[in-house]
C-alpha cells in the first residue's frame, strides 16, 4: 500500500514538473518567436558615445531594456565616448556584420563630418542605417546660480561681465555653437568660448554648482535637470514647445533666425551587414517605439519616437546634412566637404 501511495506521489510531482516547464515555456514563447531571425542568438550590443547617465545613454538603455524583453537575451549598452560623440560609427566601421554591435548616433554628432577635419569615417557611405529611434531639438540651459529666468536676462548678464562669462559647455557639435553664435551675434559683443564635454553627466554638474555659466546639448539630457532646479533651460531648437515642458520657448518664439532645426538618435550597423539582418534590426525597433509605454518614457526625455524604414533613414542623413551645410556657409564657416 506503502509503495502504491508513492508511486501515485512521484507521477503526480512528475505531472506538475511536466505542467510547470509547460508553463514556463509558454511565458518564454514570445521570446522565442522573436530570437528565431536573423539576428545572432547570443548577447547583444549598443554602443553610444558619450558617458554614462546623459541623454543619448538613457534613451538607448530604455530600448535596450525593450528589446531585451522582446528577444529574451542580453542587450547591453556600452559607452565609449569620443570624437563628438561619433565613437560608435568607427567602431561598428570595422566590427562584425552579424548584427550582435549596433551604435546609436545622434545626428548633430554626424553633422561633425562637415567641421571636424579628422573625422573618423563617412556616415553615408561607411555605415549602414537601420532605423530611426526618435526625434528632438537641441536645448540651450543655464546655471541656476546666474538668477536668469529668460534667454534676454542670459543676454543681458552675459554683456555685463568679461570673457568668462561667455564659456558655453558643449557635448558635441561645435558646428551648433558656430551658427548658435551667427543667428545671435547682434545680441553679442563677442564670440562664445566653447568648453567640450564628453558627456552630459559632468556638463550638468558644474552647471548645477555654478562652474559653467551655460550650456547647450540634445534636450533629452537637460529636461530631468530642468525640472529637478539643477539648471534652467532657456531656449530649444524645436520648430514648437516641447509637450512636456511648453514653458520652455523655441528660438522662433524669441526671435532668434537659423535656428529652427530637429536633430534624431539612429541605429547603425557595419556597411556589410546582410540585409536580412538589417531588417530584422528594423522590425524590432519598430515594435519598441510603437509601444505606449515605451513612446511615454520617451516623451519624458523630450523625444519623439519616430521609426522609420532603414531607406527614409539614409534619406534623412543625406537631407540633414545637406542642410547643415547651408546653415554653416551662412554662418561663414567653410565645411570640410
Amino acid at each position: 500500500m506503502t509503495r502504491i501511495l508513492t508511486s501515485r506521489v512521484l507521477t503526480r510531482r512528475r505531472s506538475l514538473i511536466g505542467a510547470g516547464s509547460l508553463a514556463a515555456g509558454l511565458v518564454l514563447a514570445p521570446a522565442v518567436v522573436s530570437g528565431r531571425s536573423a539576428l545572432p542568438d547570443k548577447s547583444l550590443r549598443i554602443v553610444v558615445g558619450f558617458v554614462a547617465g546623459g541623454g543619448a545613454d538613457t534613451v538607448a538603455r530604455l530600448m535596450a531594456r525593450a528589446l531585451q524583453r522582446r528577444l529574451g537575451r542580453y542587450v547591453v549598452v556600452e559607452n565609449r565616448p569620443g570624437s563628438a560623440g561619433a565613437n560608435p560609427g568607427e567602431l561598428i566601421r570595422t566590427g562584425p556584420p552579424d548584427g550582435s554591435m549596433v551604435a546609436l548616433l545622434a545626428s548633430n554628432s554626424l553633422a561633425c563630418k562637415l567641421s571636424l577635419k579628422n573625422f573618423p569615417y563617412d556616415p553615408v557611405t561607411d555605415i549602414a542605417p537601420l532605423g530611426l529611434a526618435g526625434t528632438f531639438p537641441i536645448a540651450f540651459a543655464a546655471s541656476p546660480r546666474l538668477g536668469v529666468a529668460t534667454f534676454a536676462e542670459y543676454l543681458d548678464w552675459l554683456n555685463k561681465g568679461d570673457a568668462t562669462r561667455r564659456r558655453l559647455g558643449n557635448t558635441s557639435s561645435d558646428a551648433f555653437i558656430e551658427v548658435l553664435g551667427h543667428a545671435i551675434n547682434r545680441a553679442l559683443n563677442a564670440g562664445l568660448q566653447i568648453v567640450p564635454y564628453r558627456g552630459a553627466a559632468p556638463m550638468v554638474n558644474d552647471l548645477a554648482d555654478g562652474r559653467l555659466p551655460a550650456a547647450v546639448t540634445a534636450v533629452t539630457s537637460f529636461l530631468q535637470h530642468h525640472r529637478g532646479g539643477r539648471l534652467r533651460l532657456l531656449m530649444t531648437s524645436g520648430s514648437r514647445p516641447l509637450k512636456v515642458a511648453p514653458e520652455v520657448p523655441t528660438a522662433r518664439d524669441l526671435g532668434v533666425d537659423g535656428l529652427d532645426m530637429q536633430e534624431w538618435y539612429g541605429l547603425f550597423a557595419p556597411l556589410s551587414t546582410p540585409r536580412e539582418i538589417v531588417d530584422e534590426w528594423n522590425r524590432q525597433l519598430e515594435a519598441v517605439l510603437t509601444d505606449e509605454d515605451i513612446v511615454s518614457e520617451m516623451a519624458q526625455l523630450g523625444l519623439d519616437a519616430a521609426p522609420a524604414t532603414p531607406e527614409a533613414t539614409r534619406a534623412r542623413l543625406i537631407a540633414h546634412l545637406a542642410d547643415w551645410k547651408i546653415r554653416m556657409q551662412e554662418a561663414g564657416m567653410t565645411p570640410t566637404s
